[in-house]
């Protein structure tokens, strides 16, 4: 745990009409450490991206629209936004994914949104035979509705 200021500094606490603390009352308090990782949503989150990957895999339209929420976009380094409905509509005709991993290395949450950065290796194999592979690390987020993670937004190079 880390501790911060409650809100009231000390010079607040000096002022003319401010409340003054009790003698012997501390003004820190303890947060949780949002560096520390929650295990179940760390685990869950996986779930999803590790889906993700195998229903790209599988061109599985059906298991992905399961997956990702309804208003996903991915924004890559140079602004290019492609939503939910253009990734989908493309998995058909895109380079066939013949090999892929992506490894969550932790997340932060925020009620009922998620942050995890992680690192994915796909490779690729092009219409005319040959493989290209892509390897990245990318920022991921994920919202929690009715109970279930969803993908909701992905930051790419």
């Amino acid at each position: 745990m880390k501790s911060e200021l409650s809100g009231r500094s000390a010079a607040a606490a000096e002022l003319p009409g401010a409340p003054k603390a009790r003698a012997g009352a501390s003004r820190l308090r303890a947060v949780p450490d949002p560096s520390a990782s929650d295990a179940a949503t760390l685990r869950a989150v996986s779930e999803v991206k590790q889906a993700i990957v195998a229903g790209h895999k599988a061109r599985d339209r059906a298991a992905l629209e399961k997956l990702y929420a309804a208003d996903y976009t991915a924004t890559d380094a140079s602004g290019k936004v492609t939503t939910r409905k253009e990734l989908l509509d493309g998995l058909a005709t895109g380079p066939e994914i013949v090999e892929g991993r992506y490894e969550i290395r932790s997340v932060r949450q925020w009620g009922n949104v998620a942050v995890a950065p992680g690192h994915g290796r796909l490779v690729y194999r092009n219409p005319d035979g040959s493989t290209r592979v892509s390897e990245y690390d990318s920022v991921n987020v994920f919202v929690l509705v009715d109970g279930r993670w969803l993908y909701a937004a992905a930051y790419l190079p």
